[in-house]
């Protein structure tokens, strides 16, 4: 299918909440990967209530690289599944969804770059979506490969002006390199306080989707843990709905051109 990579230019926007809470609500099959070159651990510390590794993630999906292995593969058995959660009466099953744990050694990082490819071509040929938290894009930007092949490209910000100072600083590259038309934003609490067309037209990208406002809801997601009952029904489980959807259709749409 494709790829999605979510990112942040500033600290604490929420991306890897956003990206956790995406895949849990994806409408299709998918794989979210922890690439954040920092390696916080940050999902098995808290949703995964304190998993470790058992040496799977990004250090395995190296390997494979290195050894030539098939890497639609190597992602299916270095991710693990996610726990499903609440949905409202009614609704559709969703896809399988699972998580490949980030780096567990800081000098897999740079070495990794020449890895990209072979995932993103995976990402096409495989029956599943791929949501890459590539953590915040830092001083050298995101990795070339990963964003030359991406689906979309999605920076996440909230709407304060010090989330919003830095955005001007990386979009320029990530608009440059990635996918035509498919390098835009997540609004993090939209209105706090301004609202998604003025982010729209003073960056000149287009908001791919909006995510609630919705602290409580989202410390459910990254603290150890089951979420309540009550989660289809929170402003941000609803909200993060929508973006999936929203943002599945981005990545369809890029596929059809890729096609046609």
């Amino acid at each position: 299918m494709t790829l999605l990579v979510l990112a942040s230019a500033s600290g604490a926007p929420g991306v890897t909440t956003t990206a956790l809470g995406l895949t849990l609500a994806w409408p299709r099959a998918v794989v979210l990967v922890d690439a954040d070159r920092s390696a916080p651990h940050t999902i098995l510390a808290g949703h995964l209530a304190g998993q470790a590794t058992h040496g799977h993630g990004m250090q395995g999906l190296l390997q494979a690289h290195r050894e030539r292995l098939p890497m639609g593969a190597a992602l299916t058995s270095e991710a693990r599944p996610l726990p499903d959660l609440p949905r409202p009466p009614g609704a559709d099953a969703p896809g399988e969804r699972r998580f490949v744990p980030g780096f567990t050694q800081l000098g897999s990082v740079d070495l990794f770059e020449g890895a990209w490819p072979s995932v993103v071509d995976a990402a096409r040929e495989e029956p599943f979506d791929v949501l890459v938290d590539a953590g915040r894009t830092g001083h050298r930007g995101l990795p070339a490969n990963l964003v030359a092949g991406a689906g979309a490209v999605a920076l996440v910000c909230r709407t304060s002006l010090t989330s919003l100072a830095a955005l001007r600083l990386h979009l320029g590259p990530l608009v440059e390199t990635g996918p035509p038309g498919r390098v835009g934003l997540v609004v993090v609490g939209p209105g706090r306080p301004y609202g998604v067309r003025e982010v729209a037209e003073q960056f000149g990208v287009p908001v791919l989707a909006e995510v609630a406002w919705d602290p409580t809801a989202a410390a459910e997601l990254h603290e150890p843990g089951p979420v309540g009952k009550r989660w289809p029904r929170t402003a941000l489980g609803r909200s993060l709905d929508r973006a999936a959807a929203q943002l599945s259709r981005t990545l369809r749409a890029g596929e059809l051109e890729e096609a046609s």
